[in-house]
């Protein structure tokens, strides 16, 4: 048995349990990794070894986030999620039961103080203002709007069976812009506990969208988007979001994957197959997260029965008023053909958006025959690792979620998006202060056709595609 957390705070650099005063155990990290739920919930936190299972029901961010980033490293997401208090690096030190020896994945080096400095200046920035980083407002009222926008547009698609085809077709491919947007909005705040101070809040916006309106499951959401790509951001064979293997892939993009003849067209083939996206999500809850018990290289810690429940239960609700109704009480007329505009459309807006974020030649790799993650701080990779466009547009900020500011949703995932705009420039400053390029490109345009550039050179010549900015 572990020793018992000591009662009071210890510095940082302990390295024995001075309560019981025996030597702090090490333990390695695939020991830690079997402590991974509610009855037993360990985390390794700047190399130390954490037994929060306490912790987990006075946890003021809620039980869902501490559980899925249990039995694994959670430096930077800890870093992340308490970017303007102290009280949580207070609290988790009376929790540390030792040391950890070794790693599941590569880590970063120690901040050297760009981040401290960026969180300083935003945290400033916020109580000068007496601002709330998370009010969930401002995405209240605009999901209010898409929703009604939503309906309206399901109603003309699917019942208004007397307009022209081409009509209908456009309101269908509305209603996938609009199954996107609260993705983009509601549930990608909520993911990341942007939307409002409650847990209830973070479950009602992730799954009401995410799982019951848009057909996916939000529980396979956090461990790719949150647990794996937030943490290991263009860091090969770690970020879910890169191809895993080393051949075999559709995709090429990163230069230590082994080169095909196939690849010299992928600028070419990948981009109509974003459509899929939507749809390929939904297969993968089942495939991947649910029954293989991973997403990309992360692990996922067990679901029990009610997650189960939960998946099953959204996907038929979903089924059954997006395919069963429009079917059995409204018409049959071109239907199918209507559907896949909707579902394309959706694939579309969201691939594209993501995409250009971080596959492109305004962005670094890490791990992938380039840059060592090892020689990089966190915060410093994420500024690398992402790729800026159209500072400034509203427009463009509301369509993509504000996915336009993406080093600011990296740096600072806990604070809602509709505060991007007015901090990015405060963390630019600090860029400019440690002599770190921030990725900034014009428009919409510049980023796809970076993207593709991407796509191209890696595809081409088989070689590292070269970074720009315009």
């Amino acid at each position: 048995m572990p020793p018992q957390p000591c009662s009071g705070p210890k510095s940082e650099d302990t390295v024995s349990n001075e309560c019981n005063e025996i030597e702090m155990p090490s333990f390695s990290w695939q020991e830690v990794s079997k402590h991974n739920t509610p009855e037993s919930c360990w985390m390794i936190v700047h190399g130390k070894v954490y037994n929060i299972t306490e912790w987990l029901e006075k946890h003021p961010g809620g039980r869902q986030i501490l559980l899925v980033s249990a039995g694994r490293d959670c430096t930077a997401g800890f870093e992340s999620y308490h970017p303007f208090t102290e009280k949580a690096r207070n609290v988790l030190h009376k929790y540390e039961i030792g040391t950890v020896s070794n790693y599941e994945f590569p880590q970063y080096k120690k901040d050297g103080g760009f981040y401290k400095k960026c969180c300083s200046k935003v945290g400033e920035y916020f109580q000068e203002n007496k601002l709330d980083p998370k009010a969930p407002w401002g995405a209240i009222w605009r999901m209010a709007v898409v929703s009604v926008t939503a309906a309206l547009t399901f109603l003309v698609t699917n019942y208004c069976t007397a307009l022209p085809f081409w009509l209908r077709a456009f309101a269908a491919a509305v209603f996938g812009v609009c199954q996107a947007l609260p993705l983009l909005h509601i549930m990608h705040d909520s993911s990341h506990s942007a939307f409002g101070h409650n847990e209830l809040y973070w479950q009602i916006g992730g799954r009401l969208f995410m799982d019951f309106f848009a057909g996916a499951n939000f529980t396979s959401w956090l461990y790719q988007h949150t647990i794996g790509h937030h943490i290991y951001t263009n860091v090969f064979q770690c970020d879910p979001d890169l191809p895993v293997k080393m051949e075999g892939d559709p995709r090429r993009l990163v230069d230590n994957q082994k080169w095909a003849s196939i690849y010299r067209f992928q600028h070419i083939y990948l981009p109509p197959l974003y459509g899929i996206l939507g749809i390929k999500f939904r297969i993968q809850d089942f495939t991947d997260t649910f029954y293989s018990g991973t997403n990309g290289p992360i692990r996922v810690n067990p679901i029990g029965f009610v997650g189960f429940l939960e998946l099953y239960v959204s996907k038929l609700v979903w089924a059954f008023f997006r395919i069963f109704v429009p079917l059995v009480y409204f018409s049959t007329t071109h239907f199918w053909a209507l559907w896949f505009i909707s579902e394309f459309t959706t694939g579309y807006w969201l691939a594209f958006n993501f995409q250009v974020s971080h596959v492109s030649t305004a962005c670094e790799y890490y791990n992938a025959g380039g840059k060592d993650v090892a020689s990089e701080e966190w915060a410093i990779s994420q500024v690398k690792g992402s790729v800026d466009y159209s500072h400034g547009n509203a427009l463009t900020t509301f369509l993509c979620g504000a996915l336009n500011y993406q080093v600011t949703h990296h740096l600072f995932p806990t604070v809602s998006q509709y505060h991007y705009p007015a901090i990015a420039p405060i963390i630019m400053e600090v860029c400019k202060e440690y002599q770190v390029t921030y990725p900034l490109l014009p428009d919409f345009k510049a980023a796809f056709g970076a993207h593709i550039q991407h796509l191209k050179v890696m595809g081409e010549r088989g070689e590292p595609a070269e970074i720009h900015m315009g």
